[in-house]
């Protein structure tokens, strides 16, 4: 079963999930610890942002593309707001759009490429 689809049963079933992307880097390199946690953070953002979009697809019973088109708002504003892109200008935006659609389908493929085992759940009531 794909990480995906088990998170899909998990939000039909009404359960919570506890720190599926918590930060896992946080290896100190001298001169470039700020950027391991940046891009981290960054990764850690786009991972959330597609987990966000399966959730939004569990609820209105969206097809797997339909999924991908919300992540892409939420992805692309991770992007813009990165440091990678500080002090640029978007020159073509069909082409910047097309990047961003790659950056959330290859998100997903990553997620979907985990194991199931490392998914942590809690009940909302309790």
């Amino acid at each position: 079963m794909k990480f995906l689809s088990k998170l899909a049963q998990i939000f039909a079933k009404g359960l919570q999930l506890v720190g599926v992307f918590a930060p896992v880097l946080t290896q100190v390199l001298p001169q470039s610890a700020g950027t391991v946690q940046t891009v981290s953070k960054d990764l850690t953002e786009v991972f959330s942002a597609v987990v966000d979009a399966e959730q939004v697809g569990v609820a209105l019973s969206l097809k797997g593309p339909d999924k991908l088109k919300a992540a892409i708002p939420a992805v692309s504003d991770i992007i813009l707001q990165s440091a990678a892109l500080a002090n640029h200008k978007i020159a073509n935006p069909d082409l910047y759009n097309q990047g961003v659609q790659k950056v959330a389908d290859g998100a997903a493929d990553i997620v979907n490429s985990l194991h199931t085992d490392g998914i942590e759940v809690t009940n909302k009531q309790a």
